[in-house]
């Protein structure tokens, strides 16, 4: 009597990384490891470093590019949605130090190396 393993869906694993996401933002804003939210702090608040696209493209973004892995069906699409998240948590922690206009190169060759590598991949 075995039990059949129930594979891991997209959406539920999403939910979770989303919401251990949603509360490390939580509690760094609230031991104060960043300045309490102000208006004037904005951008700084959504892009920077410790900001929200950091807390929730970052990890998102990480648990797509894994989930593509194993996904069985439109990986290709996995991947790609996965790599922008990446690229833009990437541009929210270095956006003082590489210029976004350098990572979104670099995104557009590697959303172009996976497009002929899964166009190649459906010619067999």
């Amino acid at each position: 009597m075995g039990t059949e393993r129930k594979a891991l869906d997209y959406g539920a694993g999403a939910l979770v990384v989303l919401v251990i996401s949603i509360g490390a933002a939580i509690v760094v804003y609230s031991v104060g490891m960043v300045p309490s939210f102000n208006l004037l702090d904005l951008p700084t608040w959504v892009l920077g470093p410790l900001g929200v696209c950091t807390f929730i493209f970052g990890p998102l973004g990480v648990f797509t590019l894994i989930y593509s892995l194993i996904a069985r069906k439109e990986s290709t699409y996995y991947l790609v949605w996965g790599t922008i998240m990446v690229a833009v948590a990437m541009v929210s922690v270095f956006f003082n130090v590489i210029s976004p206009f350098i990572i979104l190169g670099v995104l557009l060759v590697v959303i172009a190396v996976i497009g002929i590598i899964a166009y190649w991949r459906s010619r067999k």
